[in-house]
């Protein structure tokens, strides 16, 4: 197992949703395998799967749906 870079906790192998934000683009990506810290939740795909996913979205192979999310507006 690996430590959390961002507070070098143990991290664990998981598998289930994760959101990446790609130039400004908010992707949420189902059914991958990350290691997450138990501590702050830091996610952390391994190599390969980062370059895998980043070529599907360039070539864009995924589908578009909708999702309602909670907003908070702190003005």
């Amino acid at each position: 197992m690996n430590t959390c870079a961002a507070c070098q906790n143990r991290m664990e192998k998981k598998k289930g949703s994760i959101d990446l934000r790609i130039r400004g683009r908010l992707f949420l990506v189902k059914n991958v395998e990350y290691e997450e810290c138990r501590l702050c939740g830091e996610k952390v795909l391994s190599p390969e799967m980062a370059r895998n996913l980043y070529q599907r979205i360039q070539k864009r192979q995924y589908t578009e749906e909708s999702l309602t999310v909670p907003v908070l507006d702190c003005a």
